[in-house]
């Protein structure tokens, strides 16, 4: 019997309970400036975490994934989902006002991606790449840098540099904008927390097809550190936008 759909859907419920929140403000921000608020798409939606904060903004809203099985996890909603490719999405030319992409960029072929976009983005639509880098932890300055960094080092995708590093190599098909220089991402967590976190990395999913598992060998060091209080973990967030011409 085939348990990969079970697994992947399992994958999408752990993002859904362990990764963080992106802040209402920025896509309150990025709706203000976009041309309209009829219609945004979140490319690259996983469970649908951004797809969920653009409900409040836009009229309709897309999410669109590779993968059934993330999207399966997605909880109720406003957001309609649609299994694609971001280089042949199944959009109207010039149909969305705004397209969000969230740590999900370097999955995408370029620039048949960035053609696309112009496609469906109406004249002023915007482009918004968001990523947040490495999380810090209060207190414990490091520890999970060195677990990221250097335990981790060979299960990571090159790209997985590109990301950390907020897309800054990549080139926007327009003129960027300035900035929105959005707040960091904060949460106070337990070491369970963190662990939950954790595994949502698909560094510990390449480690453990080949038989590995760095994480359990870093749970006991990450409880001793932590202890049973909450510390303040922080997420520097980032945003590249651009608008269709």
């Amino acid at each position: 019997m085939n348990r990969e759909p079970e697994r992947l859907f399992r994958r999408g419920a752990s993002y859904q309970s362990h990764r963080p929140d992106y802040p209402d403000s920025l896509f309150a921000t990025l709706a203000d400036h976009a041309p309209a608020r009829r219609r945004a798409l979140d490319l690259g939606c996983g469970s649908g975490q951004a797809c969920r904060a653009l409900e409040a903004h836009f009229d309709q809203v897309l999410g669109i994934d590779v993968s059934l099985e993330q999207l399966r996890a997605a909880p109720p909603g406003g957001a309609r989902y649609l299994v694609a490719r971001a280089d042949a999405l199944p959009v109207a030319d010039a149909s969305l006002d705004l397209i969000t992409v969230a740590q999900a960029l370097h999955w995408f072929p370029l620039p048949a991606f960035f053609h696309e976009a112009g496609r469906v983005l109406r004249p002023a639509g915007l482009l918004a790449i968001i990523s947040y880098g490495l999380c810090t932890v209060t207190g414990l300055e490091g520890l999970v840098e060195d677990f990221h960094d250097r335990t981790l080092k060979p299960w990571w995708p090159p790209a997985r540099w590109v990301v950390v590093n907020g897309y800054r190599g990549v080139t926007l098909p327009w003129p960027e904008r300035p900035d929105p220089a959005p707040a960091p991402i904060e949460r106070r967590w337990t070491w369970r927390d963190m662990a939950g976190y954790l595994d949502t990395w698909s560094a510990l999913v390449k480690a453990r097809a080949a038989g590995e598992d760095p994480l359990a060998a870093f749970l006991p060091t990450l409880r001793a550190a932590w202890g049973e209080e909450e510390r303040t973990v922080r997420w520097p967030l980032r945003v590249r936008c651009c608008a269709r011409p």
